[in-house]
């Protein structure tokens, strides 16, 4: 389920209409901020939505709800098994005790086995809501047992972390909703992969005879496996520039600066864009990055 934030209240508000809820909910993101102001909503949903459940959640003294996050880079085991031993009370104030993780993705794997072992045979009337920007770490297991709620960040919350960007990287980051944290953390190396992905794809639509040897010097930016991931998002939103100038819109330019002169096959461009999902496929499966890119160019010549 992909929501905007825009209709986020209300489709939240129709899962606590329905009746239906599940034990466990991961949201999904690119802004952590935006995760975590939608959690505390549905958190005050499931709890009881007065002015005296809202005051205890805001202030963290709601004995019926526990957020758990950490400034530090990994969420330990202890912690996990403080929530535990908390969420495994009866609700005092409520009909449902509610827990937050938020960064899902920090778990130490000792911590996230914890998780699970609680998510397999959780209390009766207690949700677990899991927050994350970087799904791919996190285990099958939990996202088998997760339901999953994409929210794309608001724009507010993505610029503050774009502050050493300029304006048409900005653009970038919002209209293919990047993981801002990620973004981040690259610092001035994300212009570095802006660039050689950008410069990458123009010789691919154009059908370049020496696109294959850029893929070795655009790899070499990478220096881990989710910044793969980042580069295929920057070609993907090139070629779907590509698209849309090609049958005469003007309604998505992830690279604002970039003048698309002539059409292109439609055809090719969509065959392209089906490559890019394949290759995703690919790294998910812990394939080389250099073949998932060199087969991603051969095979989209059909």
């Amino acid at each position: 389920m992909t929501i905007e934030t825009g209709s986020v209240s209300e489709q939240l508000d129709r899962i606590i209409d329905s009746g239906r809820l599940s034990h466990t909910y991961m949201f999904e993101g690119d802004a952590i901020e935006t995760l975590r102001r939608y959690s505390e909503y549905f958190a005050l949903k499931v709890l009881g939505d007065t002015a005296r459940n809202e005051a205890l959640v805001a202030s963290g003294n709601h004995p019926d709800y526990f957020y758990l996050r950490t400034d530090e880079t990994a969420i330990k085991k202890e912690a996990v098994e403080a929530l535990v031993s908390r969420m495994n009370h009866k609700p005092t104030e409520s009909d449902y005790k509610v827990y937050v993780i938020e960064a899902f993705d920090k778990l130490t794997p000792q911590a996230e086995n914890s998780v699970l072992k609680f998510l397999e045979e959780p209390p009766e009337k207690t949700i677990a809501i899991l927050l994350t920007i970087d799904k791919s770490s996190i285990l099958p297991t939990i996202h088998s047992r997760s339901q999953h709620i994409h929210i794309k960040g608001d724009r507010s919350d993505r610029v503050k972390f774009l502050e050493h960007l300029n304006t048409t990287e900005q653009k970038t980051v919002d209209v293919l909703a990047l993981n801002a944290q990620h973004v981040k953390d690259l610092g001035e190396n994300f212009s570095s992969l802006r660039k050689a992905a950008k410069s990458f794809s123009a010789k691919w639509v154009g059908s370049h005879p020496l696109v294959l040897i850029e893929i070795k010097q655009m790899l070499e930016l990478c220096t881990e496996r989710r910044d793969y991931t980042l580069l295929l998002q920057l070609i993907d939103g090139y070629v779907r520039q590509v698209l849309h100038a090609s049958l005469d819109l003007d309604d998505y330019k992830p690279y604002d600066e970039e003048k698309i002169e002539g059409r292109q096959s439609v055809e090719r461009l969509s065959r392209m864009l089906e490559e890019v999902l394949t290759a995703n496929r690919m790294l998910h499966f812990n394939v080389h990055p250099m073949l998932v890119f060199e087969s991603m160019v051969i095979c989209s010549k059909g």
